[in-house]
Order: C-alpha cells, then sequence, then structure tokens
C-alpha cells in the first residue's frame, strides 16, 4: 500500500468512526475492504473515541410489574427533551434478566433463573455467557451485599472482573460477616479467589440505582465501616490491590453518589436537612469543593450523574429531574422513578467474540473499559 493509500485509509476511518453503529453496521457491506475495517480493533478503538464522548444516551429498566411491554427503553434524544424518540427492547434470551450495568457499549446481564452472567452489545445485538462461577459459600449463609467492577489491566493486557461479595448467615452480628472477592480473567477464562482480608470491617454501598465508578482502569465505590466510618475504596487493576480514600471533609454523607466528569473523579451528596447538593471533584490527590446548590425543596435524593456536570434528582413525589449547574435549570424530564434504574449508555462496535480479535486489540494503546458483573447464587458441587 502507497503513502496515499494509507492516507486514504486514515482519512476513511477519521470520517466513518464519527458515525452511529447502526449505519456502519449497513456500511460492512459496501465491499469486502470496508467489512474488514469496520471489524478491525483499530477502527473499532478510534470509533470509542471519536464518536462516543458526546453521544452518552439514556436507557431506563423498568422492573416487572410496574409497566407493561419490554423492560428496556433507550431513549435516542442525547438531551432528553423529546422522549417519544425511544426504542424499546427485550433482552437477548426470553429468561428473567436485570441490568447490573454498562460500559463502552457493553451491557452486563443476569439471568434470575439460571444465575449466569452475560455480556451483550445492544448496538450490534452480539451476546456471550460468561462461564458460571463454582461457589465454596455454604449453604446456610447468603450473600446480602455485593459489588462489582470489569476493567483492561492494561500491565498484562487482560480484562479482570472482581466480585465482592458480603456473606452473613441468618444473624446480624458483625462476627457473623465475611467478606469474599474472586477474580476473573479473561485470557484464562476461569475465576480465583483473590486474598483481601482489609475488606472485613466495611459493608458497601451498590444496588442498581448506583453504578460503580470507574476512571483510570481504577474501580471506585462508597463504602462504610462497621463503625460507621464513610469512605472510598478503590481497587487497581494492575496490582490488584485494594486502597482507602477519605470521603470530603472526613465527614459522613447520607445520600452520596460517585461519577466521572472531565476525566476526574466527582463526588455528589444531597442534605435534606438543608436541602441542598454539594459536589466534590478529586485533584491531585485531594478533595476540592465546586459545587453547592439549593435550597430545593421538593427533592429526595441524588440518583445518578449525566453529562457536563449535570444530575439526575429524585423528587418526594417520584418525578425524575435533572440539574445542570452550568446553567443552573432544574427540569422535569418527564418519567417517573417508581421501579424504574438508570443506565448512561454509549453505544460501539467491541465484539463479544473475544477470541476473534482480543490479541490485537491490546496492542493498541487507547485506554479502554467494560463494565463488570456479579453473581447472586452459587453452585458449590
Amino acid at each position: 500500500m502507497t503513502s496515499n493509500d494509507d492516507f486514504s485509509e486514515d482519512l476513511l476511518i477519521e470520517i466513518l468512526s464519527r458515525l452511529p453503529v447502526k449505519s456502519l453496521m449497513r456500511y460492512k457491506f459496501v465491499c469486502r475492504f470496508w467489512c474488514a475495517l469496520i471489524k478491525s480493533p483499530r477502527f473499532v478503538s478510534r470509533h470509542i473515541i471519536n464518536y462516543n464522548d458526546d453521544n452518552t444516551r439514556l436507557v431506563v429498566e423498568k422492573v416487572p410489574g410496574y409497566d407493561e411491554g419490554p423492560p428496556y427503553v433507550l431513549f435516542h434524544d442525547e438531551t432528553l427533551v423529546d422522549l417519544s424518540n425511544d426504542e424499546r427492547f427485550e433482552p437477548p434470551t426470553r429468561h428473567d434478566h436485570e441490568l447490573l450495568g454498562n460500559c463502552n457499549g457493553l451491557f452486563c446481564l443476569h439471568d434470575k433463573n439460571s444465575n449466569r452472567i452475560s455480556i451483550w452489545n445492544l448496538a450490534t445485538r452480539e451476546f456471550r455467557a460468561l462461564p458460571k462461577w463454582k461457589g465454596e459459600i455454604p449453604r446456610h449463609k447468603w450473600v446480602y451485599q455485593l459489588n462489582f467492577g470489569f476493567e483492561l489491566d492494561s500491565s498484562s493486557n487482560d480484562y479482570k472482573i472482581i466480585f465482592i461479595l458480603n456473606v452473613t448467615d441468618d444473624n446480624t452480628r458483625k462476627d457473623s460477616v465475611s467478606t469474599e472477592v474472586i477474580l476473573y480473567t479473561l485470557s484464562t477464562d476461569s475465576w480465583r479467589y483473590l486474598k483481601a482480608n482489609e475488606l472485613s470491617d466495611y459493608s458497601f454501598l451498590g444496588g442498581q440505582q448506583s453504578e460503580n465508578t470507574y476512571l483510570d482502569r481504577i474501580c471506585y465505590w462508597i463504602a462504610w465501616r462497621y463503625n460507621n466510618c464513610q469512605e472510598i475504596l478503590s481497587f487497581h487493576m494492575r496490582d490488584e490491590a485494594f486502597h482507602v480514600i477519605k470521603c470530603p471533609d472526613n465527614s459522613y454523607f447520607p445520600n452520596p453518589i460517585l461519577g466521572v466528569y472531565d476525566n476526574s473523579l466527582h463526588f455528589l451528596d444531597f442534605d435534606r436537612s438543608e436541602s441542598c447538593f454539594e459536589k466534590w471533584v478529586m485533584k491531585e490527590g485531594s478533595w476540592t469543593k465546586q459545587l453547592s446548590v439549593g435550597p430545593i425543596l421538593g427533592v429526595l435524593r441524588a440518583l445518578e450523574f449525566w453529562k457536563n456536570g449535570s444530575f439526575f434528582i429524585e423528587s418526594n413525589t417520584n418525578q425524575l429531574l435533572l440539574y445542570d449547574p452550568n446553567t443552573r435549570v432544574l427540569r422535569d424530564v418527564g418519567l417517573g422513578t417508581d421501579g424504574l434504574f438508570l443506565h448512561r449508555y454509549k453505544e460501539s462496535l467491541i465484539s463479544t467474540e473475544w477470541e476473534d480479535w482480543v490479541v490485537d486489540f491490546f496492542d493498541i494503546p487507547i485506554p479502554w473499559h467494560i463494565l463488570g458483573v456479579y453473581q447472586t447464587d452459587f453452585d458449590s458441587s
């Protein structure tokens, strides 16, 4: 290939990588060259950078019984002004699923019937079930709290999924609680235990309404010790170690959420007694208060970060609100929050057929990550 051909291919990649996945799926049939190009790791990486930065969409998961029809709704209008432009969809199998979260276009699904975990690309409709972990938790105990993370370990060019499980029996005493940590690696397609004795004094915030936070191949969770000391735990995929970050002002916050904006970690809390929101940003290892808003009456809690520093709020009448700190505008999105879970979604071309492309993809020095998963039942047989 000549230098002119190289230039033409680079230009073609820059143009096509700014298009939505739906268009690119059609363009694969233009010719063999375009098909190979669009499927190549180089193009997939470029598409993540060029298309996804400003194209976050909202996916809403509806709990069965609250609404008829498909349980998942994708709103195509990124401003959330026109909610009529939506797409409702079913999970790839007929079983009872829940979305554990998503990252870079890949949703993590939990099959409640088989307790299998799957990865699903909503845009391309590709689907892959992960191997089931054979747990060793005694039958008389159960998992009452769990958190997860899924990231790329750039040092070994391998995916790792971490599961943090708080296990207890029917007794609520502290000495009846234990913490188990297991790690899945893509290269071996297997699970292993991870020693984490430092987690024995922690309980975790979590659940679908507060998805875990990822930044630079580090997973973050808000947690508290059993002495009511609140902290932020991070897990570094490279050294497979946990680290502790103090919360802003070393204070306790009743309704905090974490998020990432402008490549920085953000911390948001709603003080019900003052009806005020306060937001901090992590800069050079320390917290700096960036925003204080209020009083805002009729608010129940903060739900999730959105785009450009804005965040979703639940009103005390169970309506979904969106506050933009740049314009200082609070508006009603037009959705009720009963039985609703929110997911930020960025579509991508990332394939779930790992074996076909993952080695080549790792050769590209572009950081990227996928969402983590957890499992709620274990088979010791």
